[in-house]
């Protein structure tokens, strides 16, 4: 399918007017090769027409954003991190705030948002919360289940599985001791109102696929999200290459914190 720059144009304009997603905050070259693949998977000989049938109906939109969407994750992903998560961040948190308040932005079928309620759960049992958000709608639905493959559990510590996780009918679901401290809710990262006050924000992997000046800002709004003395945890593959000038404080690779005020719990725990 050949597409013009002024049809890009076109069907980002009416995206942006029927969901409010501006793609334009995405790497044009992996965006649009998904979008062509989509509509040459539902036989439209063009853009346009694929647009006019992606944006005719809620069904054929909700098709649209689910397939935008990259859900590539899995519990306890990067094994290490969850680790330094659990010894060197989570201990300085619950000492200034018992119950923690936590997002995870971008948190496609709930993977890094189970993950993380698991290790609350055993080190750190109290009333903490968090909330998943996600443009997905399907992967929102899977998410509110608990619902794994075997893939998904695959790097689980042992002590983890057999406490939170059971096999019923080839699936593994997430025991509902969790559900009591998570939330999951449709978001758009790019253009909707975001919450504050959270102790801790995790987005990884998610905004490799934005734009330099969409990350820069995402990263901005993050930290005003964040509580003072706050952390955010981003991907192994992605680092805040701004991160001084926007006000964070990297404490160890690729967590991130918005400075205490008065008293620092860090600074006097080193």
């Amino acid at each position: 399918m050949q597409v013009s720059e002024s049809d890009w144009a076109a069907h980002y304009a009416a995206v942006k007017q029927k969901t409010g997603l501006d793609l334009n905050q995405y790497k044009p070259n992996q965006l649009q090769r998904r979008i062509v693949s989509m509509a040459e998977s539902k036989q439209h000989k063009s853009l346009s027409e694929f647009s006019s049938w992606a944006l005719s109906s809620s069904e054929n939109t909700a098709w649209f954003l689910d397939r935008l969407a990259i859900n590539v994750s899995e519990l306890f992903r990067n094994p290490e991190k969850w680790e330094e998560l659990r010894l060197k961040v989570l201990p300085q948190l619950v000492k200034t705030s018992p119950r923690l308040k936590c997002w995870s932005a971008g948190c496609s079928y709930g993977a890094e948002a189970y993950t993380l309620a698991m290790i609350l759960d055993r080190n750190f049992p109290g009333a903490h919360r968090i909330v998943g958000t996600d443009i997905d709608q399907a992967a929102l639905a899977q998410a509110k289940e608990g619902r794994f493959n075997d893939s998904d559990v695959k790097g689980v510590p042992n002590e983890y599985r057999s406490q939170y996780l059971t096999k019923l009918d080839g699936e593994w679901r997430a025991n509902r001791k969790l559900a009591a401290m998570l939330e999951f809710k449709t978001q758009n990262l790019l253009g909707d109102r975001f919450d504050s006050g959270f102790d801790l924000i995790l987005c990884r992997n998610v905004v490799i696929y934005f734009t330099d000046e969409a990350k820069d800002l995402l990263y901005r709004r993050f930290f005003q999200a964040l509580k003072p003395g706050g952390v955010l945890f981003v991907g192994s593959t992605e680092r805040l290459g701004k991160a001084q000038e926007t006000g964070y404080e990297s404490i160890i690779p690729f967590f991130y914190r918005k400075p205490m005020i008065g008293n620092d719990t860090w600074r006097n725990a080193s």
